[in-house]
């Protein structure tokens, strides 16, 4: 198994002291119970429509084909193969507490699944008059984007691996794709009319708190593994 350079680490785990992470998890929990409650009691919330009529202003033919190509990329197909090549990537070089937290980054879409299911809130535009099954039917609602979910929580501990054991050019280059990915997957999703701005900003709240729980667990299985002696 390889692990962080000790001292590295170290002074990172330092940022995030116990007090400061309570609070954050705690900040981040109330606002993302505040965006359900009102995703689940209104179909619009102020600014969606003119968000969405903003995106519009800027639509021209490259701008079209760098939102939808973004947008492809977190279809089911595609989020899938890339997930498979990163877990085989970490696996093919023996690390492989990091390849089963990159599988587990898979877990927003059970947690998009869930929530979709709870709040029920109609897409922007439907999709499809006869949605049959559970998917199917599942994929009407809009609160929250899993396409934003995933990208929020797969390309969000990437990066942050990639901050871990990458140094100098290559770190700064994965950092900066996973980012302008995270960026970009929210315009995307309000401009192609699949979700509301409200819905887009919850999801990347949610996305974030639930990257915060994996980043600590990998933290404390760091520590047992690696530096617990």
């Amino acid at each position: 198994m390889i692990c962080p350079k000790k001292i590295f680490y170290r002074s990172l785990k330092k940022k995030l002291r116990k007090s400061d992470t309570i609070l954050v998890f705690a900040v981040m929990l109330v606002i993302v119970i505040t965006l359900s409650y009102a995703a689940s009691k209104f179909m619009v919330l102020p600014l969606d429509l003119e968000s969405y009529y903003e995106l519009q202003e800027e639509a021209s033919p490259s701008f079209n084909m760098m939102m939808q190509w973004v947008s492809a990329l977190g279809e089911f197909a595609p989020s899938m193969l890339l997930t498979i090549i990163i877990v085989t990537a970490f696996a093919l070089r023996r690390q492989w507490l990091e390849a089963i937290f990159m599988l587990a980054t898979t877990s927003s879409v059970l947690l998009t699944f869930a929530l979709k299911d709870i709040i029920q809130r109609p897409r922007p535009f439907p999709i499809g008059e006869n949605a049959t099954g559970f998917f199917q039917s599942i994929n009407q609602y809009s609160y929250p984007s899993g396409h934003v979910l995933f990208f929020v929580v797969f390309f969000g501990f990437l990066a942050y691996l990639a901050w871990i054991y990458l140094t100098g050019l290559s770190r700064i280059i994965v950092i900066s794709l996973c980012a302008g990915l995270i960026i970009l997957i929210g315009p995307s999703r309000i401009f192609l009319g699949v979700h509301w701005a409200s819905d887009v900003v919850g999801s990347y709240v949610v996305g974030a708190l639930w990257l915060f729980v994996l980043i600590l667990a990998h933290q404390w299985a760091v520590d047992l593994y690696c530096y617990d002696s």
